[in-house]
């Protein structure tokens, strides 16, 4: 199975900020030791939601740190930027973990708070996702042409204006476009991507049903009867997984009080009354919060191990395992981390990913 740690560390103010942010660069170092095949990033904005807010700021400094994971971005925030600023951000990513990145475009956040910083409250944001993929796409497919009236690739979408007449840089470094992949829970859209040879993020396996297995039949039987090469299927399906929140203790009934602790103060950082910003803000943050706890996964070792393997029983090939840790207990985030890394990974067979075999410098020697 490829393993993926999932760090989206929340602050309760501004003296946590700087400490969080140098503790995830040590514990990406102890993940890959242990044998994750990616160190996920996301990306929120304001208030601690996410302490390090810009996933291809730290993943640029992480790939100069790690020897052998992966940087996944799950997910990107496609509403929120243009669609020119991500092609040059994925790919520059690309080029510094040399080739050894992952990025989910979606939507992204529902938050009104989140999306009123960056004007974008009132857009359709699934629409404007859908058409700013398909300038990215628009953008890694040009030959880098000009025509007659110095026009060489229009990313525009109902919201950009964007004429692009100079080459791109920086290229990247897989050949022809670095490895995307979508972040659905669609039906639809799931078996959409399977047919078009995409790799599909999915969201959490324990849902108010039981799991979402259902996903993971759609998906294969659509990319498995698309008639894909062998290498296409295979890479589409080193990501095919979904997140699993833990709260994870060396004892059940400690991870049960662990888990109540977090529902009662309201999650892992600023708790209702000290955000120091609206009301609504913090009804929404402390919503989301409860609402992820309430399909957090908690127990000791054995019982995290015993799901993880249904999991994988069931046919999912990767794993974005996201721990829940009562606010402001540094200790038992070590402790959280150090049961997974040896308590856990140890008894599920990880697997590390494989270097991309299709790279622009390659390529070209080829040629």
């Amino acid at each position: 199975m490829y393993t993926s740690i999932h760090f989206s560390p929340q602050s309760r103010d501004a003296d946590d900020d700087w400490g969080i942010i140098h503790r995830i660069v040590d514990q990406a170092k102890r993940a890959e030791q242990a044998g994750c095949a990616s160190i996920g990033l996301t990306e929120h904005h304001l208030a601690g939601f996410n302490t390090y807010v810009d996933p291809f700021l730290l993943g640029a400094h992480l790939a100069a740190v790690l020897e052998r994971a992966y940087v996944s971005v799950t997910v990107a925030q496609v509403a929120l930027e243009h669609p020119l600023k991500l092609v040059e951000k994925i790919n520059l990513l690309d080029v510094l973990t040399k080739g050894r990145s992952m990025v989910a475009l979606a939507p992204g956040s529902a938050s009104r708070t989140e999306l009123q910083a960056f004007g974008a409250e009132d857009l359709d944001r699934n629409r404007v996702t859908a058409e700013r993929t398909d300038a990215i796409l628009r953008a890694w497919d040009w030959d880098g042409s000009i025509d007659a009236d110095g026009i060489g690739v229009d990313l525009g979408t109902s919201v950009d204006r964007s004429i692009v007449a100079a080459r791109i840089n920086p290229a990247s470094y897989r050949y022809p476009r670095p490895l995307v992949s979508r972040a659905t829970r669609t039906p639809e859209t799931i078996a959409r991507l399977g047919r078009e040879g995409v790799p599909a993020i999915f969201g959490q396996w324990i849902t108010s049903d039981g799991d979402a297995r259902d996903q993971l039949t759609i998906y294969t039987d659509a990319l498995l009867g698309a008639g894909h090469d062998q290498e296409t299927v295979d890479e589409c399906l080193r990501w095919l997984g979904f997140g699993l929140t833990i709260v994870v203790a060396p004892t059940q009934a400690q991870a049960e009080k662990n888990w109540r602790e977090y529902v009662e103060v309201g999650g892992e950082g600023p708790q209702p009354g000290r955000l120091g910003g609206a009301a609504a803000w913090e009804k929404e943050w402390t919503h989301r919060e409860v609402a992820r706890a309430s399909g957090s996964l908690v127990g000791d070792p054995a019982r995290i191990v015993e799901e993880i393997l249904r999991m994988k029983e069931a046919g999912s090939h990767a794993l974005r395992i996201i721990p829940a840790v009562v606010a402001g207990r540094a200790e038992d985030r070590e402790e959280t981390f150090a049961l997974i890394f040896d308590e856990v990974l140890p008894h599920i067979g990880t697997q590390q990913l494989p270097d991309p075999t299709h790279v622009r410098g390659q390529v070209a020697a080829a040629v």
